[in-house]
């Protein structure tokens, strides 16, 4: 009985592992569709589960003098998805639903500045989904 109670339980983590792995991969090629070769990645991946009327956050720092992307994406099926950059302060640097919720921004800081990206799925129907957030810099 202990043997069949190991069994299912391991089957039923490895089914979840593997569901989570392969949302992982297909988000990676959602993303990397806005992710040009002249950026080199932080070597980050910002990855999460989104459910309705929940925001993510993620934490970094941007180093002075370099050229950033920024790419947010979902699986999601409906809704768009908005990312915003705030200081730790909590003053908005950056929102792309200014910018027709676009799924990626290029930037450049004067200073190193430590930020904090959210991401949230605007949508009336929402359906759960997951997030992934590249970050990467410009090579010189």
């Amino acid at each position: 009985m202990v043997k069949k109670i190991i069994i299912i339980s391991l089957a039923f983590t490895l089914g979840v592992t593997f569901k989570a792995f392969s949302q992982l991969e297909q988000l990676q090629n959602i993303c990397s569709l806005y992710f040009p070769p002249e950026f080199i990645s932080d070597g980050q991946q910002y990855f999460s589960p989104l459910k309705p009327d929940q925001s993510v956050e993620f934490r970094t720092t941007f180093y002075g003098d370099n050229v950033y992307r920024i790419v947010a994406c979902t699986n999601a099926k409906k809704g768009d998805l908005v990312f915003s950059v705030y200081d730790t302060e909590k003053n908005l640097l950056f929102t792309n639903s200014a910018y027709d919720n676009s799924p990626y921004w290029n930037f450049k800081f004067k200073s190193t500045v430590s930020c904090i990206i959210r991401l949230k799925l605007e949508s009336k129907s929402f359906q759960p989904g997951y997030v992934m957030l590249l970050i990467g810099y410009q090579t010189k």
